[in-house]
């Protein structure tokens, strides 16, 4: 009996030694395991945090910095058409210049944004259009202040935003000096609506995140709370605003910081990222309080324990089934968050599961869907902003047929004739888009010629023709200022130009002649030769086609002019009714 009670207790000092044995091997690697894991998935949290941080700063910043430039690009036809309407000999005649009034009205009617809009001259006379501006308002001591700012120092300026009562909403100002002949003239400025940009940061405002935008000076500018803007609170002194300094253009930066702002001490995540491209200094803060960014991290800590000291009862093999169910959805959020970096916006996880691994996928397919969503809008905002660049265009060159009543309608049809040729030539989209907008313009060096001539109802003179000659290398130059424009002042300029040199304005040869202004030379002799002139009536389709194709190899591209003749046969011409276009008021001598 003691032998056996002997054996007996050696085998259970057996039996514990092996269970502790098991415990002590199984333990050790599940301890290691489970904290390589926490710290494993806090990195990767930390990371998915300052990664949404970086994808609502760079998706604010970029739509802010869209809007800035493409209401800073509406002032440009003003700037020309106040340009072009200015008489040095009678500096007062512009304030009744119809076409800048007719300009800016159009302007206004067609943005929603535009408040009002300003051409304000030296003799403090000018014209406007617009809702009316409060003198005592905020926004009209900022209209006050560009205008100064305009005449003594800055030739252009972009005020500080101001909550409007009047407008409920947030207005700024954009103010431009008119420059002729080098001198200051007078100030266009164009109180802007906010509305869009202070939809973009409400919708940055997602659970615990604050995106607010800030100015130069730490001044809290936009936030989603309207009582912040009203309140006009400076944050110079903050960790957020002095990070902020510290940036360049196009620099991000993510840290964490203390918020005594509140009375307390907050521990918080800031992330903050200069607004690019931006003349005004103002950049874009997002943040979080940290026990918030963590909570995730403290509940999956606490959950790795329990499934520790579980698995410890259960053996090494649910350890083993633990740490995959754990390791399997990190790296597929790993994957994911990889794919996301390389701009793969659409991915999703699918991770169907209760604890915090299913809330982390879920609030990562959240913020994949944010990221999407921000990408569209952003998509649609360069569409819009490409429509409204197309919109300011097409004003000019009505403002350019215009001139001459008599040519009503010819930039818009040697447009769609010019449209209808690349497009049987094949050319690639973009490409068909700069024929069109070149199209448009091709005769805005009119603008450049004197009524005088433009409007002279019999034969020009040489002298005179040798004036009209001048209209595209006018209009090239014109269009030169508009950086935006550069690449399509070729097919303006060379319009007139023919394949033997017989053309103008540098007489070009051959293939030195863009493709786009043989192409738009041929819309626009098509359209001469098929509307009224006072020295002819309009050709029929094949008269003109006729001629045209007489001319082929020696005046225009054979190809071209094959392209046309394959339109006008599948009937994709459309010529303009007679009674809707006038009759053009000079005739040149050839």
């Amino acid at each position: 009996m003691l032998g056996i009670r002997k054996s007996g207790k050696k085998r259970g000092r057996i039996v514990n030694l092996l269970v502790l044995s098991m415990l002590i091997v199984g333990t050790i690697p599940l301890i290691i395991s489970g904290y390589n894991l926490i710290s494993y998935n806090a990195g990767i949290l930390d990371t998915d945090q300052k990664l949404l941080h970086l994808q609502i700063c760079k998706s604010v910043a970029s739509e802010v910095a869209l809007f800035l430039r493409s209401s800073a690009n509406i002032i440009t036809p003003v700037e020309k058409s106040v340009e072009i309407g200015y008489d040095s000999n009678n500096p007062s005649a512009v304030f009744y210049d119809s076409k800048t009034r007719d300009l800016i009205t159009a302007l206004f009617q067609s943005h929603n944004r535009i408040i009002n809009i300003r051409v304000l001259y030296l003799n403090n006379r000018g014209v406007q259009a617009g809702y009316k501006i409060d003198e005592a308002s905020p926004i009209n001591g900022e209209l006050m202040d560009t205008i100064q700012r305009c005449l003594s120092s800055d030739y252009f300026h972009i005020s500080r935003p101001q909550y409007s009562e009047d407008f409920n909403q947030v207005l700024f100002v954009i103010g431009k000096t008119v420059l002729i002949n080098n001198k200051i003239q007078g100030v266009i400025t164009m109180v802007f609506s906010m509305a869009d940009v202070m939809d973009t940061v409400r919708r940055a405002h997602q659970s615990s995140n604050t995106a607010f935008i800030l100015d130069g000076q730490g001044n809290i500018i936009l936030h989603p709370e309207i009582r912040v803007i009203r309140a006009q609170i400076n944050v110079a002194d903050s960790p957020i605003f002095q990070e902020l300094r510290k940036l360049r253009s196009h620099a991000i930066s993510t840290f964490p910081f203390t918020d005594r702002s509140s009375g307390r001490p907050v521990d918080m995540l800031g992330t903050v990222y200069m607004i690019p491209d931006s003349v005004v200094g103002w950049g874009v803060a997002v943040q979080t309080p940290a026990e918030v960014a963590n909570v995730v991290i403290q509940n999956m800590r606490r959950q790795t324990v329990y499934w520790i000291l579980l698995s410890i009862i259960l053996a090494l093999l649910m350890s083993f089934l633990f740490s995959q169910q754990i390791s399997i959805p990190i790296q597929i959020l790993t994957q994911k968050t990889l794919s996301i970096t390389d701009g793969n916006f659409s991915e999703r996880v699918d991770i169907r599961s209760n604890n915090e691994l299913g809330i982390l996928a879920e609030n990562f397919n959240l913020m994949t869907e944010e990221i999407e969503d921000y990408i569209k809008r952003l998509k649609q905002a360069a569409e819009e902003n490409r429509q409204l660049f197309l919109g300011a265009i097409r004003t000019l060159a009505a403002a350019i047929d215009a001139k001459d009543p008599y040519t009503r309608g010819h930039s818009e049809r040697v447009t769609r004739y010019s449209e209808i040729i690349a497009t049987e030539l094949g050319l690639p989209t973009e490409e068909v888009e700069n024929i069109q907008i070149a199209a448009l313009l091709h005769d805005v060096g009119k603008i450049g010629i004197s009524d005088s001539i433009l409007q002279k109802p019999s034969i020009l003179t040489e002298d005179e023709y040798a004036v009209m000659k001048q209209h595209p290398e006018l209009g090239g130059n014109i269009m030169s200022q508009i950086q935006q424009l550069k690449h399509i002042i070729p097919g303006m300029r060379y319009h007139h130009e023919s394949l033997d040199g017989s053309g103008y304005p540098r007489g070009l040869k051959g293939d030195e002649i863009p493709l786009a202004a043989r192409i738009i030379g041929v819309a626009d002799a098509f359209d001469a030769m098929t509307t009224e002139r006072p020295y002819q009536k309009p050709l029929a389709t094949d008269e003109a086609m006729e001629i045209i194709n007489r001319k082929a190899g020696q005046k225009f591209d054979r190809r071209v002019v094959d392209a046309l003749a394959a339109a006008v046969s599948r009937g994709l011409i459309d010529l303009p009714n007679p009674e809707d276009v006038k009759k053009p008021r000079y005739v040149t001598s050839n």
